[in-house]
């Protein structure tokens, strides 16, 4: 039998997902905390012990996308493979961005509205920021371009990738992720210094470093 925890647990997430379907069907506005409990098949008076309002249920629903998004990033770069790590660290944020559309949609259209998720948009990307610092700083960036200054940099770096993001996923841009991925780590890794090892398609969908080929003569 589930403990009371694992049932609030339950609640919690039925709500949650509940809300997200409702706001995507009938619109953030056009949402009330009756329409999220009706979906969730859960009474009325538990929606408050979980959440005040349905702004709660929409933050906590973009704070879990965004710990997902952090998660991506602390895996940013290796130090043995950065070129490559760039790449595929690069191509699942903007997996993870394209499966959360609906929540970064509201985000923008919220932060111009509510200073509570303007400061939530200001937040995420500062951590997007501070983890491609700290990538940088953990692969010494030693070919990086004179002049530069590095926190500068990530903040830039940041801005190329969500905003490119954003506007592939929101605004109908005719790239793909592989073309979006391709481009942003193929410039992140010129700036920094890093070797062509960027990982190319394999067969199977999947990827695998590409290094030039040696010029020893045999």
């Amino acid at each position: 039998m589930p403990t009371q925890k694992e049932r609030n647990a339950e609640t919690r997430r039925r709500l949650l997902t509940a809300a997200r379907e409702v706001f995507a069907e009938k619109g953030y506005a056009n949402t009330a905390v009756a329409d999220i409990v009706k979906r969730a098949g859960r009474a009325h008076g538990s929606f408050y012990l979980h959440f005040t309002n349905k702004e709660a249920v929409l933050q906590a629903l973009l704070e879990d996308a965004m710990a997902e998004l952090s998660r991506q990033g602390r895996t940013m770069w290796r130090w043995d493979e950065p070129g490559t790590s760039v790449h595929l660290a690069v191509r699942r944020f903007i997996e993870e961005f394209g499966e959360n559309r609906d929540l970064w949609l509201l985000l923008d259209q919220r932060s111009s509205l509510e200073p509570a998720f303007k400061t939530l948009s200001e937040q995420w990307f500062q951590q997007l920021a501070g983890s491609i610092a700290r990538g940088m700083i953990s692969t010494d960036t030693p070919g990086l371009l004179p002049g530069l200054d590095p926190e500068v940099l990530a903040h830039v770096f940041a801005a190329m990738l969500s905003d490119s993001t954003r506007a592939a996923y929101q605004e109908d841009r005719p790239w793909s992720a592989d073309e979006m991925a391709d481009e942003i780590s193929r410039i992140w890794s010129l700036t920094l210094g890093y070797e062509d090892d960027a990982p190319v398609p394999a067969g199977d969908g999947s990827y695998e470093a590409c290094n030039p080929p040696s010029t020893a003569n045999t």
